[in-house]
């Protein structure tokens, strides 16, 4: 669908400057585009996957290969500020200084455009609950999980009896087709649920490769209903370690929409949100807590439905759990900056380390630009959570451990599943 700018006083490119979003390349190192260029892609704001979100200037939208994250230019920017559409677009006229008598002329126009993002962002072609559940219980039934996947899994603190609760299973690496065939011949719905697709040969399979191998994660709403799936990869990519299992970009394919995982007692009156569906169920099994987990620090958007929904239960308080680099030490020495990869497009290495001997002498440590975009990036992902809290009338708290005597994060123990597993090996 394309999104008329004339609708609006602006368009998705004066957003993304706005927004301060710029071109990269797929290793997520800036590059020069040219001023007409039709579209170009960048750092996913919502995922971080280097180089996979596309801007297209033409139709005026943008989609994540990854994550799924897409929409129209309100989207990119009501998403990710946690913003209703109408207030995103009175702070892009703010932030672009665009006069009260344009945007009173235009808002008819823009409300009749944001009635028809809408339609487009309800994904009509969506399974219903029911049979999305049902496709993917019966698709888990049909596969198995790996001795080295099942290794790995118990390595980090989980039992055999556990990984079955959990349906974790190995990527399968043929017969995808066979298998479709046989959930169809069980009643199975195949169109509409993420993850399917219908190939050039107008025959209906799945989205899994050998480039993407690994094992799936189901992702369950409160009712136990599996919404979704993860693939945690074998081989991560430019430190991607999670994929959805989704067709969003297939024929007659669909978005995972990136739904929250629930793990434990619905009635608890405090619940710890934390990132990463595994993450969380294996803290919930070495902790006895009940955990709430979003896809990632910036994938919240379904986080205030589960929360309003725990809290009509019992929920009072809510306990922040992100991983510790949301405390992460920004300054490094200086010799460690000649061993990164990423030195040749630092402006600090520039600035601080490459021009002179002397200059390098007198410096001990300077601050990693990048290190510090992803604390900062983490810290509004923990920010967003209080916010949430605080409009839902719920009580709430940041988790911290393995901290300095600085009050940073040593740089060892990084998850709360970490955490829970050294303490059970403590015990032992």
């Amino acid at each position: 669908m394309r999104y008329n700018v004339d609708d609006y006083p602006f368009s998705i490119k004066d957003i993304t400057r706005l927004m301060g979003i710029h071109p990269t390349d797929r290793r997520g190192r800036s590059r020069s585009v040219g001023e007409y260029a039709s579209s170009w892609d960048c750092n996913c704001i919502f995922c971080g996957h280097k180089g996979k979100m596309n801007i297209n200037f033409i139709k005026n939208v943008f989609n994540c290969n990854y994550c799924g994250a897409g929409g129209g230019m309100l989207a990119l920017y009501a998403n990710y500020y946690n913003l209703s559409k109408k207030e995103a677009f009175d702070e892009i006229c703010s932030g672009l200084h665009i006069t009260k008598e344009l945007q009173d002329v235009q808002r008819e126009r823009v409300e009749n455009a944001q009635e028809k993002e809408s339609v487009q962002e309800r994904n009509p072609e969506l399974a219903s609950k029911e049979e999305m559940n049902k496709t993917y219980s019966m698709l888990l039934s049909h596969l198995t999980l790996s001795e080295k996947h099942r290794r790995d899994l118990m390595g980090r603190g989980l039992t055999p009896v556990q990984i079955e609760e959990r349906r974790y299973r190995s990527t399968p690496v043929f017969g995808m087709k066979q298998i479709v065939r046989r959930l169809q011949d069980t009643g199975c719905t195949i169109q509409g649920v993420p993850g399917f697709y219908l190939d050039k040969d107008c025959q209906w399979t799945m989205n899994f490769s050998s480039r993407c191998s690994g094992f799936l994660v189901p992702v369950e709403a409160t009712n136990g209903f599996i919404s979704g799936m993860q693939i945690r990869l074998d081989h991560p990519k430019d430190g991607q370690k999670y994929i959805w299992f989704s067709s969003v970009n297939r024929h007659l394919g669909v978005s995972s929409g990136s739904p929250t995982h629930f793990i434990g007692d619905i009635n608890a009156s405090e619940i710890y949100v934390t990132e990463g569906g595994l993450k969380g169920s294996i803290s919930h099994y070495l902790s006895k807590e009940t955990f709430v987990c979003n896809a990632g620090v910036t994938l919240y958007k379904n986080l205030p439905a589960i929360l309003q929904e725990l809290k009509q239960h019992n929920l009072v308080h809510v306990k922040e759990a992100y991983d510790m680099d949301k405390l992460m030490h920004t300054a490094v020495k200086v010799r460690e900056c000649y061993l990164c990869e990423y030195k040749s497009d630092c402006p600090a290495f520039s600035q601080y380390c490459k021009p002179t001997e002397e200059k390098r002498k007198n410096l001990i440590q300077i601050i990693c630009p990048r290190k510090e975009q992803k604390r900062s990036v983490i810290q509004k992902g923990c920010t967003h959570v209080y916010e949430i809290c605080e409009e839902l009338g719920l009580t709430y708290s940041r988790c911290v451990w393995d901290l300095d005597e600085g009050g940073e994060w040593n740089g060892r123990i990084k998850g709360i599943d970490n955490y829970y597993y050294e303490q059970k090996i403590k015990k032992c």
